[in-house]
């Protein structure tokens, strides 16, 4: 059997899929991220090495790597196996693809960081994704930053009292709210996960905490559905994008909440009530699958989508669930 690889390497993690030429999963990994600007080399090399052990890597050809990823890890497979072919994707068309759009279209990704693009008539472009030490407004780093300064207010008694206070501590592995400060200042201490990793990873307790009624937590998933629908909307005024080009969504940060989404979608659909917004129901990743298999079948059905949903489990994209795993 052939085997392909499809790698997409995020902010805060790389996820790879190895499957067969019958489009069926034989080993799947996730680790941490490849970031030279936010994880340090050792990190880096470490992350590496869970890659390569959790696919089982042992020599042997593949056909295709695919995806979105430094080049690090690839130089670092090739030492390994024999790779007949690499083709890299950009992050829009991962994204477009994953949403069975294999034409133009606009894609709000929200992650670790926030991106807007589009492509149209052979032209693409983007906004955002300016990192983390400058501004990715609407990400999940953006969204657990915002968290976490509610924290510090609400325990200095300078802002509305949040469960966050007592969410973060804990996720971090202390008490309660009365250990927040010094459980903000582990993370500067990780072993296994950068700051900017640390604070991002807490995204999820907002979508929690806005589930249980907290509208501190609810407030910053709105601003950021805003945030993300501006700068949207801005690429459309700029390009004089049409109200048919289909809009969808990628990245972690859309899921377990509709808050963000509702938001978001409300905004784009005041300015273009007709326009297509496609919800995907394939993680970013599979954006290389799904492309492999719409040139090989010539489509991608909806049947299309349920058989990759069965075949590769851990990578199914629901709007109202978390992967918890992850």
């Amino acid at each position: 059997m052939k085997r392909y690889l499809a790698i997409d390497a995020g902010g805060t993690k790389v996820a790879a899929v190895l499957y067969d030429e019958e489009f069926r999963q034989k080993a799947s990994v996730i680790s941490g991220s490849l970031r030279e600007n936010t994880t340090s080399r050792d990190l880096i090399e470490k992350h590496i090495d869970q890659v390569i052990a959790g696919l089982g890597l042992d020599g042997g050809a593949i056909e295709e790597i695919s995806g979105t990823c430094e080049g690090s890890l690839i130089e670092r497979i090739k030492t390994i196996c024999e790779v007949k072919s690499v083709r890299m994707m950009g992050e829009l068309e991962l994204g477009l693809c994953a949403a069975g759009i294999f034409g133009d279209g606009m894609l709000s990704l929200s992650g670790t960081g926030a991106t807007l693009f589009y492509k149209y008539n052979g032209k693409s472009d983007g906004t955002g994704g300016y990192g983390a030490s400058v501004a990715d407004e609407g990400s999940g780093y953006w969204i657990a930053r915002n968290a976490f300064i509610a924290a510090i207010r609400d325990d200095e008694e300078r802002g509305p009292r949040t469960v966050l206070t007592d969410m973060i501590p804990q996720h971090l592995g202390f008490k309660d709210r009365s250990e927040l400060r010094t459980a903000i200042f582990s993370i500067y201490g990780h072993k296994h996960h950068s700051p900017v990793a640390c604070v991002a990873r807490c995204t999820p307790l907002v979508t929690a905490a806005a589930e249980q009624g907290d509208e501190v937590a609810a407030v910053i998933l709105r601003e950021a559905g805003v945030l993300l629908a501006q700068q949207q909307l801005y690429l459309v005024r700029k390009h004089h994008l049409p109200d048919d080009l289909p809009l969808t969504i990628s990245g972690s940060v859309w899921r377990g909440n509709t808050i963000m989404f509702d938001t978001f979608s409300a905004m784009m659909r005041e300015q273009s009530p007709s326009r297509p917004i496609i919800i995907p129901r394939l993680e970013p990743i599979m954006g290389a699958v799904a492309r492999r298999w719409h040139e090989t079948h010539g489509r991608l059905s909806d049947a299309d989508i349920d058989s990759l949903r069965e075949n590769f489990p851990d990578y199914r994209y629901d709007l109202t669930k978390m992967n918890t795993h992850r």
